[in-house]
């Protein structure tokens, strides 16, 4: 999530999300496989259409994009570097149930508190 959080930032999560946080919101969840925590921003809201996910057809082989509609318990969650960031590109939609807040605030290190955007 660099540059809007770095390494060493202290940040404030509501664990209480009323529904689901606003597409940009930075979330912090499980990360399906792993289980590590991790923060990404929502992409896309449970309901949501996913355009032009890049996958690889099994049956061939060949490199295909196709549109995925959430159901309600899922939402996708994009890193900020697109060219490095393992995201919802490479596992998936992430299951609501895997959330565990939304950041909102960072409060550690002095010079950058403040509200992150």
């Amino acid at each position: 999530m660099r540059p809007a959080i770095e390494p060493g930032d202290w940040l404030l999560v509501d664990p209480v999300v009323r529904g689901w946080p606003r597409r940009g919101s930075v979330v912090v969840f499980l990360e399906p496989g792993s289980g590590l925590v991790a923060i990404k921003s929502g992409g896309a809201r449970p309901g949501d259409t996913v355009q032009n996910i890049p996958v690889t057809d099994p049956a061939t082989g060949e490199h295909i994009r196709v549109s995925v509609r959430l159901p309600e318990d899922e939402a996708w969650l994009l890193g900020d570097d697109t060219a490095r960031s393992i995201d919802s590109r490479r596992y998936g939609p992430v299951s609501l149930d895997r959330v565990i807040g939304r950041a909102w605030f960072r409060y550690a290190p002095v010079p950058r508190i403040g509200r992150l955007r």
